[in-house]
């Protein structure tokens, strides 16, 4: 099995040769013209995306992208010479962005991907195949970029395409849409209507779909478990591993939200030792660079480092694809789904519902279930406590608007939040994730297999508060209704 040594290999670690800084890589043309085209700049104009952010050595401890501040896309040259790593919103002035993500999680062994890749990614293979097989039967082509952890899949839908007034009647202008101005960050002036607004939206909602089709496909023959936005699984061979679909992003404001750019460097593990332990903090900077039809090992043994990335960048296309036909073809095959058939009684439920529409006594509910509700600061910003409380609830007669309502009351009322529901959207927030493990059951992609106690104290969901409740009992009545 190849080792991060070998993996690493072309950064001069074991050939001498001097390692490649993050700020000198950036020097090289081509690396930056195919940046630059992947912020939507075309034949050296101005780049369509509204702003973009990074991360680096240098900043504050603790870093993340959600508090990464934005600065206008034409003057990315300022965090090339700083060496960070860069992202770019996926607000975009003339298109709308199609993107989700694969990633490999453990929260016992975080560092996996980094000292042992190959492992890892032979991993993710199977979900890699799922999703792109998927795109094919599609008519999807979305670019492809192999970050530290996983994948990026990202294309864009022209906004003076038709399919776009198609997906703004899927959902309406969402919540989120008043804030926008006052969200904006410093010199960003790019526009966004109520219609870019809500066919973002509706895009979530085609987002959504895709990601329950790769998961369908990916769970037949992965060897770990796949879930969805990083939801935490019970213990396995290594650890709590797990594949994630990532798609957390449709569940905030559109100007709020970023994705990496390719040929963007990736230094997350570097700067993070916090999570990733002191032995990743020297391993070289790895370049999140564009996959074609390579096989895995190509991927792994070629191409991942910075002299890589300057190598590719010659002869590359940093553009997002022109995904609009396949969104045209995607909507067709959502429209007539279970999916979308739940999300239109979800929405008409919605509209009316209040946190007090399901009312329950909460000596009858377990206490793993009450524990998200009495102290939501932060479970219920962890999708497995998301998940739990959707199960318990639906199992005992909760509708999913009902639910969502409830989360979205907990997030409206102070739990010491800080400035987060200034950065975000209380409802917005509540109805997808709610919305999404809702789903999962409607469709019958949630087996519920983990719907038990002991998987709830693996995934430290439960309090261990010596409670008499089985969830079993509620598991099984789940079924029983979800088959109804």
């Amino acid at each position: 099995m190849l080792s991060a040594d070998r993996v690493h290999e072309e950064e001069g670690q074991d050939s001498g040769a001097r390692v490649l800084s993050s700020v000198d890589y950036y020097r090289d043309r081509a690396v930056r013209a195919r940046m630059l085209e992947g912020c939507g700049a075309e034949a050296g104009g101005r780049p369509s995306a509204a702003y973009v952010a990074g991360l680096g050595e240098g900043g504050p401890p603790l870093q993340t992208w959600i508090e990464a501040v934005g600065t206008p896309a034409d003057q990315i040259p300022t965090l090339w010479a700083r060496g960070l790593d860069i992202s770019r919103s996926l607000w975009d002035e003339t298109h709308l962005v199609f993107m989700f993500e694969l990633d490999y999680l453990n929260v016992d062994q975080p560092a996996e991907p980094f000292l042992r890749p190959a492992e890892v990614f032979f991993k993710l293979e199977p979900t890699y195949r799922a999703a792109k097989q998927e795109f094919r039967l599609l008519d999807l082509t979305p670019r492809t970029i192999m970050t530290g952890r996983g994948y990026q899949f990202a294309g864009a839908v022209p906004l003076d395409h038709p399919v776009v007034d198609r997906l703004a009647a899927l959902a309406g202008t969402p919540s989120w849409f008043a804030g926008v101005d006052r969200r904006r960050p410093p010199g960003v002036r790019t526009p966004m209507s109520a219609r870019q607004a809500a066919a973002a939206e509706g895009l979530g909602r085609l987002i959504e779909y895709t990601a329950q089709r790769v998961l369908a496909r990916a769970v037949r023959t992965s060897e770990i478990p796949v879930v969805f936005n990083g939801t935490v699984v019970g213990s396995g061979r290594v650890g709590r591993e797990c594949v994630s679909i990532d798609s957390s992003h449709v569940g905030d404001p559109l100007d709020v939200r970023l994705m990496r750019l390719p040929f963007s460097t990736y230094q997350w593990h570097r700067l993070r030792p916090d999570i990733f332990g002191l032995q990743t903090a020297s391993l070289p900077a790895l370049a999140a660079l564009p996959q074609g039809q390579q096989l895995l090992f190509t991927r792994l043994t070629v191409g991942r480092g910075l002299r890589a990335g300057i190598k590719a960048a010659r002869n590359a296309d940093g553009r997002l694809p022109n995904v609009a036909t396949g969104i045209d073809t995607l909507l067709t095959r959502y429209s007539g789904s279970r999916l979308a058939a739940f999300h239109r009684e979800f929405d008409a439920d919605r509209s009316g519902a209040s946190p007090t529409a399901f009312v329950e006594d909460p000596a009858t509910l377990p206490p793993c279930a009450t524990a998200a509700l009495t102290w939501p600061n932060d479970r219920l910003l962890k999708p497995e406590h998301i998940q739990h409380l959707v199960r318990v609830l639906m199992a005992r007669g909760a509708s999913a608007a009902a639910i969502a309502a409830l989360v979205q009351s907990a997030y409206e009322t102070d739990h010491q939040w800080g400035d987060r529901w200034l950065r975000m959207d209380p409802r917005t927030r509540a109805d997808f994730d709610v919305r999404v493990f809702a789903g999962m059951i409607a469709t019958g992609l949630d087996s519920l297999v983990d719907f038990n106690c002991v998987s709830a104290q693996e995934k430290d969901v439960c309090p261990r508060a010596g409670c008499q409740f089985d969830l079993r009992v509620d598991r099984d009545r789940l079924a029983r209704a979800a088959s109804a």
